[in-house]
């Protein structure tokens, strides 16, 4: 056998004859609970989160080089969604607002800014779409109201909005959306100025104007179908819809909240005086690309300047 192998016997041998090591204990210990992680969200975490997960269940401090080792390792890498396209309907709005917000995403305290939106699911296997409106606030990424319906109408948005309030019957908000048909009504505006909210919007075709918005719908559709892979009737997808969003809230760490999940940080801000803030990081490529558009600009005028 040694020598088909090409080992040698006395490689053999002392293989046969060897003790695991601490660190192979330890890593032991690391992989069972990876893998019970992964069992339980069906490989929804990629290495960061898995890291958050597993240090907060062992109440350690490994690095994520090693959690990704062992997920190489033993096949445990996370799976990624598709990108999907829709059309939607144009409608001409009764009243609109200006871009209020202007992509400052970073805020100091809970209630500040929320932000929302309607997204559409189309479920494999489920012939009624559902359709979720959803408000997402700046501070902890939570989510402080959430409605499922079968039609994308008026009361859809009204309802997220309902619950959002109920939750928190004394914020004042700025209410940031694009210029869907749910938010450009004159009742819709009346009702945000009665509890104090001043309203904003996107700009025409300017998606990044919600980017968080928009970046939580798509984790939040992906960590659905991720969770509930088995889904046969509407019912259960709603149902699912709303386990999802406690998932969400209560197990899904971020980075940005050093492995906090949002339920967590908005918990922790409340108590606080002066809440915690958490910076966002510059996109090295977002930053290179505005520094190249100001340097054309400038160039540019130099060169008007110059021939005038």
């Amino acid at each position: 056998m040694c020598k088909q192998l090409k080992v040698s016997r006395s490689a053999y041998y002392k293989w046969t004859k060897r003790v695991d090591t601490k660190l192979d204990i330890e890593n032991r210990e690391i992989l069972e609970c990876i893998q019970a992680i992964a069992e339980s969200n069906n490989r929804l975490f990629g290495t960061l989160k898995m890291t958050y997960t597993v240090n907060k269940k062992l109440e350690s401090h490994y690095n994520h080089k090693r959690i990704y080792r062992l997920m190489c390792i033993h096949h445990l890498l996370s799976v990624f969604r598709k990108e999907k396209r829709f059309n939607w309907k144009k409608s001409t709005p009764q009243v609109t607002a200006g871009n209020v917000l202007h992509r400052k995403f970073e805020v100091s305290k809970p209630n500040e800014v929320w932000c929302t939106d309607v997204t559409e699911i189309a479920y494999p296997g489920i012939a009624q779409k559902a359709y979720i409106s959803s408000y997402l606030d700046l501070y902890d990424r939570s989510v402080p109201g959430l409605h499922v319906s079968k039609r994308n109408d008026t009361y859809l948005t009204n309802e997220s909005l309902r619950k959002a309030m109920e939750a928190n019957p004394t914020a004042n908000p700025l209410h940031h959306s694009d210029r869907g048909f749910q938010y450009t009504r004159e009742v819709f505006k009346k009702y945000l100025e009665k509890h104090g909210m001043k309203q904003s919007m996107s700009r025409v075709s300017r998606c990044i104007d919600n980017g968080p918005m928009e970046g939580f719908q798509g984790i939040f559709k992906e960590l659905l179908v991720i969770l509930h892979p088995n889904l046969k009737t509407y019912d259960e997808l709603e149902e699912a819809i709303y386990k999802t969003l406690d998932y969400y809230q209560n197990e899904y760490p971020q980075m940005r909240f050093r492995g906090l999940t949002p339920a967590e940080v908005r918990i922790k801000a409340l108590s606080e005086n002066i809440p915690t803030r958490y910076p966002i990081t510059p996109n090295p490529q977002v930053v290179k690309y505005w520094d190249n558009v100001k340097q054309r600009k400038n160039q540019t005028e130099i060169n008007q300047l110059g021939l005038a």
